[in-house]
């Protein structure tokens, strides 16, 4: 035979993370958990034994079991469990209750064989009445003068029904030691073809090249004599010693994979090529009947495949190969599915499982053993199709145990294809030696649904009210249309009648919108939501009609978009067991959620599609904010829809800058406003009208406050722009409104002498030629400065420079004798102070007074001039102008010889631009804050 082209490309699936279908049609709710004795390896195979309709039950496998036979320790066993609904009791099988047999040579017994921890039911198989169960790890002595032991394997047939037991051994014959088939292990796998054929797999064979066996089970029947360990079956075939090339081929163990064309085994043989042994490795292969074509195909797992991870090193995954068989051995590689659990040995076990879910194309089980968040195990089932297996699991079973010392294992061994309960679908078997439990998991009744929504007319009219309502004790007109859903179902050996539960809910998206108002309501309840339990026949139809209504369109804002209506349905979960104890399934494939929509009328025209022309025009009561000032502003803004729709849900949309608060709507408008904070964006929304109809213009004003200046930003800036539902044209250009961040201080100085006028000289004074207090030199006079910043902005060095008359023609005119201050001012002058150390009153002077030197004067004028510059503002940003200004405070002296005063001047003079001192010298006080605060 030619070799079959192996080596094509295939596609490569990464499985997705196991939580897509938690549960189709296999029911993990309720299903049979079967026990064996505490590390008994009970589980690591599982069968199903279904000899007719009225006896059906499940085989297991426990290799390290204890049992009955003399001085043999953990021989195995197999255990037969009755299947019943609540029945989990499970009897072991006595294939052999015979301890080790003896062999006489040269007159003397010698153990012929050991039978401890020979593993006797790692495997089973039936086949009709008929069971088989092997021990690969059996061993005898050989019929040689020199004890030898070969781990030959041996099995054990249960025929009709348990009232027979023959042993097989095909690998117990004088080709011993590891060239012969001493090291055959035969037994490690084993099968029953379609006409019930025995097929066993010894993987030790020939120095490990390894060999297939088959023969007829009623030939093995005739050929067995109990007291004989070789014998000869008539019509036996097996695979032949090849070349030493082919040595530790391990055929028959399944890797590297043999495809054996029986009969013709001993001369046909191909290999499947092209797979690394260290992927394949406790790999599993099976054929099964993927397409409609007449050939199996092909399925290889290699739980011990690796790839790289995210961290570029390499993880144990696992992956499964998928050839479709195209002609007699003409294998294409279709679909690699790789697993996701590191570790999790997906492929180790592949199990045909039937046609699950009734489709008519079979589908599969996978094992992942050590899969799962606590490597509790997990079974992936795969649904076939017309182009082979899909890539995506429809349902994950994980294991009910958790990894302990010894690992679950759950899925290590899988059975399927067979209908245990009787009910047209087949179940599937999951073993997990770890724990020593089976499980059975029987299918569901799968359900395939067809439903229809519809909705007419599907334009609602609100001028056309056909409808009424009841308001307590008032009837209201309401616009309405009819609404009609219809529900059938069928399939494969369901009930009579099926239950479900129907929603039918109105405006479905808007209890996903915040404040959302569903428009729509059923006529007969005034709600919402329509919930019904619907009764429907195997393969027949079942309709229901009813209406549904507009709210006023007071109630709500939204006239533009769709009002969706949805269909939602499910089996009723209370509906009764059927004859099986099982609950039908929904088809997961099935379409449970039916929408349709329906609009709104509008004075749109024939397409009901409003196209507006949004137009916006801003001016504000200020172009400039001051630093330190709340800086109250007013918006004025004119907003204009010029197309030929109407805008509906119309806003006029504010963004605030961070410097910035709302204060309200401005007087004499009637306009309805909401201050919201979204992602720290804080912004304004008015409403302009639903719809705001064409030709409208629409004047008004808001208030703001921008109290937060900084002088980080020259700028600050509001948005504005009108923002609308419609699906074209829905908003305005956006209109900036800037003002600019200005500093600017008003500094006021403030002067006056105290008192204002002087009697000179004053009564009873005399002049003292030695002066020890104030009073003999003359009368006393104050004058008080007041530097007063009213802001808005700080400012934080400032000088203030003060000029007075000492002298006049070489005579003196005023003593300066104190200068007081308050707050935080630092003084200096030129001219001594107190220079005679005069006793000072205990008077308080309230501000700065500082003199100048002596200059000449004409009269008796007696006036002090004061002039501020500020030279310095705590601000990044630079005023336009530093404030500047002047006083003069004049001092009225009053001699007996005139009636009048001699003068009296009190000069108040405005702000002036900062200029070059004076050219005479002048006493200067700077004033200087603490802080830069204001002054």
């Amino acid at each position: 035979s030619r070799a079959p082209p192996l080596l094509k490309l295939s596609r490569v699936e990464e499985l997705p993370p196991f939580n897509l279908c938690a549960a189709f049609n296999l029911d993990v709710e309720n299903p049979t958990v079967y026990s064996g004795p505490n590390g008994s390896y009970f589980g690591y195979s599982v069968e199903f034994y279904l000899t007719n309709s009225s006896s059906v039950s499940v085989v297991i496998g426990a290799p390290k079991a204890n049992t009955s036979q003399r001085n043999i320790t953990e021989g195995g066993s197999v255990y037969y469990c009755p299947w019943s609904l609540g029945q989990s009791e499970c009897h072991d099988i006595e294939f052999d209750n015979q301890g080790d047999r003896t062999v006489t040579l040269n007159n003397t017994d010698h153990q012929a064989e050991v039978k401890s921890h020979q593993w006797f039911g790692a495997t089973v198989r039936s086949h009709g009445d008929t069971i088989l169960a092997c021990a690969p790890l059996y061993s005898w002595r050989t019929k040689e003068d020199i004890p030898q032991s070969d781990f030959t394997g041996t099995c054990y047939l249960s025929v009709k029904n348990f009232t027979k037991f023959v042993e097989y051994a095909p690998c117990r014959t004088e080709f011993i030691n590891e060239g012969g088939q001493g090291y055959c292990q035969g037994g490690f796998s084993a099968d029953f073809t379609k006409d019930g054929k025995v097929v066993l797999g010894g993987p030790g064979s020939f120095f490990w090249q390894g060999q297939v066996i088959s023969a007829a089970k009623e030939e093995i029947i005739k050929a067995y004599y109990p007291g004989y360990f070789m014998q000869s079956v008539e019509g036996q075939i097996q695979t032949r010693q090849a070349q030493l090339k082919y040595d530790d081929s391990y055929r028959g163990k399944t890797f590297p994979l043999i495809i054996l064309p029986l009969p013709l085994l001993s001369t046909h043989a191909g290999f499947l090529c092209g797979l690394l042994e260290s992927e394949l490795r406790l790999g599993n292969v099976t054929t099964v009947l993927l397409t409609q074509e007449t050939m199996a195909d092909l399925l290889v797992g290699a739980p011990m495949y690796m790839t790289r991870g995210s961290d570029s090193r390499l993880e144990e995954v696992g992956r499964m190969y998928v050839y479709l068989q195209r002609g007699p051995l003409d294998l294409e590689p279709t679909l690699n599915l790789t697993g996701t659990q590191v570790f999790g040995r997906f492929g180790s076990t592949i199990a045909p499982l039937g046609d699950l879910n009734q489709d008519e194309y079979n589908d599969v089980a996978i094992s992942c053993p050590f899969g799962g968040d606590d490597q509790q195990g997990l079974v992936l089932i795969y649904n076939g199709f017309a182009g082979g297996l899909r890539d995506t699991p429809s349902q994950v079973i994980a294991g009910q145990w958790a990894s302990g010392t010894v690992p679950a294992s759950f899925g290590f061994a899988l059975r399927g294809a067979k209908d245990l309960d009787m009910n047209g679908y087949p179940d599937l078997i999951v073993g997990a030696f770890g724990v020593d439990k089976t499980v059975l998991y029987r299918s569901r009744p799968i359900v395939n649904t067809s439903a229809s929504l519809t909705v007419y007319p599907t334009m609602i009219n609100p001028e056309e009210k056909s409808c009424s309502v009841n308001n307590g004790n008032t009837t209201i007109p309401v616009s309405c249309v009819n609404l009609s859903f219809c529900l059938s179902a069928n399939g494969k050996y369901l009930p009579d009648n099926l239950d479900f539960q129907v929603e039918v809910q109105l405006d479905r998206l808007k209890h996903k919108q915040k404040g959302g108002v569903k428009r729509a309501l059923f006529v007969d309840s005034q709600q919402t939501v329509l919930t019904r339990s619907v009764r429907v026949r195997n393969r027949e139809r079942v309709c229901h009609d009813t209406k549904i209504y507009l709210r006023d369109d007071k109630e709500f804002r939204d006239k533009l978009s769709s009002i969706y209506i949805s269909l939602n349905f499910s089996l009723d979960p209370q509906a009764a067991f059927d004859s099986h104890g099982l609950r039908p399934i929904l088809n997961y494939q099935s379409t449970e959620l039916i929408e349709q929509k329906a609009q709104i009328l509008l004075d749109c025209g024939e397409d009901n599609i409003c196209v507006p022309d949004l137009k916006l025009a801003v001016h504000g009561d200020r172009k400039e904010a001051y630093l330190g000032d709340d800086n109250s502003l007013t918006l004025t803004f004119n907003a204009r829809n010029e197309g030929e729709g109407g805008a509906y849900e119309a806003e006029l949309y504010v963004v605030l800058p961070p410097e910035a608060d709302y204060s309200g709507i401005a007087r004499n408008n009637e306009l309805t406003c909401s201050y919201e904070t979204e992602n720290q964006t804080r912004y304004l929304s008015c409403d302009l009208g639903n719809p705001m109809k064409s030709g409208t213009s629409l004047w008004a004003g808001l208030r703001f406050t921008v109290p937060r200046l900084k002088d980080t930003r020259k700028t600050v800036q509001f948005e504005l722009q009108i923002r609308s539902k419609n699906e074209n044209n829905s908003h305005s250009e956006v209109v900036p409104y800037k003002l600019e961040v200005v500093v600017q201080a008003d500094v006021i100085l403030q002067g006056v002498s105290r008192p204002d006028k002087v009697f000179f000289p004053p009564p009873n004074w005399k002049v003292s030629k030695s002066p020890q207090v104030e009073q003999d030199i003359g009368p006393a006079v104050q004058h008080v400065y007041e530097l007063v910043n009213k802001g808005p902005s700080g400012i934080s060095h400032t000088v203030l420079q003060l000029r007075c008359p000492l002298s006049v023609q070489r005579q003196s005119l005023l003593y300066p004798l104190e200068i007081s201050t308050e707050g935080p001012l630092n003084c200096t002058t030129n001219h001594s102070i107190n220079y005679m150390q005069l006793k000072v009153s205990n008077q308080s002077l309230e501000c700065l007074l500082m003199y100048d030197r002596e200059e000449a004067y004409k009269g008796y004028v007696l006036e002090c001039l004061a002039r501020f510059s500020v030279i310095k503002m705590p601000y990044a940003i630079l005023p336009k102008e530093l404030p500047s200004g002047s006083k003069k405070v004049g001092l009225c002296a009053i001699h007996p010889c005139y009636q009048t005063p001699l003068c009296v001047t009190v000069l108040l003079l405005g702000f002036f631009k900062r200029s070059l001192p004076y050219g005479t010298a002048m006493e200067k006080a700077q004033l200087k804050p603490h802080a830069a605060s204001e002054a």
